[in-house]
């Protein structure tokens, strides 16, 4: 099963995201935005130099995971970290908690290569595709 995939679109860039629950889906959405975000080849070191809980409420699943979206991209501006490992401990249909952790974005280090403004309601959809087997997706402003 593919964790996610980059969608081409005329303005934007969108993702589609896969999870055998909804704690996996919003874990591999996360990923999948930071894979849009930088080159994390080569960024998979077990030593982390950022923590941080994540604890968020929402009316339904796509206003959670664009929430969380959104979330991540500000730690990624304001703490100017890069995320890559992403603990969701439990998703509901109104909430989400979890812990990220990542490294401190190094220049000499990290390939930054798109500007992400944020994660759009634009064909925000969340889905259980068959038992056992969830799908998001998502489109980003550049």
């Amino acid at each position: 099963m593919k964790k996610f995939e980059i969608i081409d679109h005329t303005a934007d860039i969108g993702l589609i995201a896969w999870g055998r629950s909804m704690e996996e889906l919003f874990a591999n959405a996360a990923l999948g935005m930071f894979h849009i975000i930088a080159d994390l080849r080569g960024f998979e070191s077990p030593k982390k130099d950022f923590e941080s809980e994540v604890n968020l409420e929402a009316g339904d699943y796509e206003e959670l995971l664009v929430n969380w979206l959104n979330e991540l991209l500000y730690l990624f501006e304001v703490e100017k970290v890069l995320l890559n490992h992403f603990t969701v401990e439990s998703v509901g249909r109104y909430f989400v908690r979890a812990r990220v952790a990542g490294n401190r974005i190094n220049p000499k280090e990290h390939r930054i290569l798109r500007d992400v403004k944020a994660c759009t309601y634009h064909q925000a959809k969340v889905e259980e595709v068959r038992p056992g087997l969830f799908r998001a997706q998502v489109y980003f402003d550049l």
